[in-house]
């Protein structure tokens, strides 16, 4: 059995963040949180539902598929630009 002290510190990993973003050449805070199923929706954290759950899986596997067949163009245009910045 966990102590007090411990229980929290493990509970008190997961909050929400704030990142800095651009948007439009204007600087957005966005929040974020690392809970696995929650999403923050008026500054407070709120689990996704069945619907958007399922729409954001489509939407990623479509996303996924797109973005494989361009790897090996990305890959090599990373590569181009490290032996410009590095000289090797």
């Amino acid at each position: 059995m966990q102590s007090f002290g411990e229980y929290l510190d493990g509970d008190m990993d997961e909050a929400i963040k704030r990142k800095v973003v651009i948007r439009k050449g204007q600087r957005k805070i966005k929040y974020k949180t690392d809970r696995a199923g929650y999403k923050v929706s008026g500054g407070r954290e709120v689990k996704i539902g069945a619907s958007d759950a399922i729409k954001m899986s489509i939407r990623n596997t479509k996303s996924a598929r797109k973005r494989k067949g361009k790897t090996a163009q990305s890959n090599m245009r990373r590569a181009k630009s490290m032996t410009k910045r590095t000289g090797m």
